[in-house]
């Protein structure tokens, strides 16, 4: 029985002794939604290979929006670190962002950065932007 407090004691002690992740607060703003109506998908990735994989995000939130131009969307507990951020709406609820025959989106979309290259879409390294341990905020124009 003794063993046993010995060890319980010795996890808290390891456990207590590392360093804790830095987190903070971040708004991101998302404007030029034109007052349509839909889901807007905002994901926040971590690195390169990670960015647009939905399944790889490392924050992501879904909001409704209706007959607003512009929205507001808190994340609380940002860990510090390199992130991009990707944005659509989806207006026909199909939850994907939805492009013609030649790949060109039909439904509104943005990145941090406010990165909209012409012909393809953004680069991790074009969209990344630092968040430090204090709380933040951009704004991201849907195009």
């Amino acid at each position: 029985m003794g063993l046993r407090y010995i060890y319980a004691g010795m996890v808290a002690a390891l456990v207590s002794s590392l360093p804790a992740t830095a987190q903070t607060r971040y708004q991101v703003k998302v404007t030029n939604l034109e007052n349509k109506k839909g889901q807007l998908y905002i994901g926040w990735y971590g690195s390169a290979d990670a960015f647009m994989k939905p399944q790889k995000t490392a924050l992501a939130k879904v909001v409704p929006v209706q007959a607003k131009d512009e929205v507001i969307v808190e994340f609380d507990k940002v860990p510090a670190g390199r992130y991009a951020i990707s944005v659509f709406l989806d207006e026909n609820g199909n939850e994907d962002l939805d492009t013609n025959l030649v790949g060109i989106p039909k439904e509104k979309y943005g990145f941090s950065n406010n990165v909209l290259p012409a012909m393809r879409p953004a680069t991790y390294e074009e969209a990344a932007f630092e968040v430090k341990n204090t709380p933040g905020s951009l704004s991201i124009k849907l195009k």
